[in-house]
């Protein structure tokens, strides 16, 4: 079930309810194209690995194309598990939607199920790196002559939730972001002016991300001018992946009651003035030089 801050009820629950009406994109409908069953009337959408170093990386990546032409990029960077099966699978599912989709790979091609291995792979996460391969998938969705979008989202859960909302406060170029289980913050200092708009959905049970902590969050965001949604869901972290002991159905239809609107939204929204690169500045002083 969806609970939320007494801040966010009124006006805010009705435009999102008449968002899910209309789009009709709740993931519990019968015969939701999210839904974990295949639907062979569905057009499928085509998947396959590619590089981004084009694009400031080195890493691969999931790239995940839409059969229409896409409304928003969507860059989706994975919980600790890496690059596996249930990423790539919301890719696909993303995609069916109309969404160009391109999911990241944290690990340098490294997956694993070991919860010792998991364990030292997510303890030795260069944040350097891997916000520098969130920042090229970003980059491919606004530089790529063939894949080019005019809004992009950036999505996470739980350690990828992490970079997601690094992405949100500091990518200027950057339309939303959606965090699943992902961090909250409670000290003004660490807040300021977030670039791009933030939809959290935290897990009921969880230790750090509590009510309080939450509300003191979205009071913190408002005060900074911030563009900011927050959700509770009924079950713990890892409730989105079929493979976690956490799984949960259900709370997981809900969860995407959230996400999939904020999509929407932002998808509608005005597109973003493009800041001139380096380049292009010294281009333009040496042209007005001459004027």
């Amino acid at each position: 079930m969806l609970t939320y801050p007494a801040s966010l009820r009124g006006l805010g629950g009705l435009l999102m309810a008449l968002v899910l009406i209309l789009t009709g994109l709740s993931r519990g409908q019968e015969n939701n194209s999210l839904s974990h069953k295949s639907d062979a009337s569905a057009s499928r959408p085509v998947g396959r690995t590619i590089t981004l170093s084009d694009f400031g990386a080195e890493d691969l990546a999931y790239l995940s194309v839409p059969v229409s032409p896409p409304t928003l990029g969507i860059v989706l960077v994975p919980d600790g598990f890496g690059l596996d099966d249930f990423t790539k699978s919301e890719a696909d599912r993303l995609a069916s939607l109309g969404y160009l989709v391109v999911a990241i790979d944290i690990y340098n091609g490294h997956i694993t199920t070991d919860p010792g291995d998991l364990a030292n792979l997510t303890a030795n996460l260069n944040a350097g790196t891997v916000m520098k391969t969130v920042d090229a998938g970003i980059r491919l969705f606004h530089e790529s002559p063939k894949f080019h979008v005019d809004h992009v989202v950036a999505m996470g859960w739980g350690t990828g939730a992490t970079y997601v909302f690094q992405a949100a406060r500091d990518n200027k170029t950057l339309d939303g972001a959606i965090t699943f289980y992902g961090p909250v913050e409670t000290q003004p200092e660490r807040v300021g002016k977030f670039a791009a708009a933030l939809c959290a959905v935290y897990p009921e049970t969880d230790p750090v991300a509590t009510h309080e902590n939450v509300e003191t969050f979205q009071n913190l965001m408002k005060t900074a001018g911030n563009d900011f949604e927050a959700w509770f869901i009924a079950a713990g972290r890892g409730w989105s992946d079929p493979s976690s002991k956490t799984y949960n159905h259900p709370e997981d239809k809900e969860a995407w009651k959230v996400a999939l609107p904020f999509l929407v939204r932002i998808s509608a929204e005005p597109v973003k003035p493009k800041e001139d690169s380096i380049i292009d500045k010294a281009k333009n002083g040496f042209e007005n030089f001459f004027k």
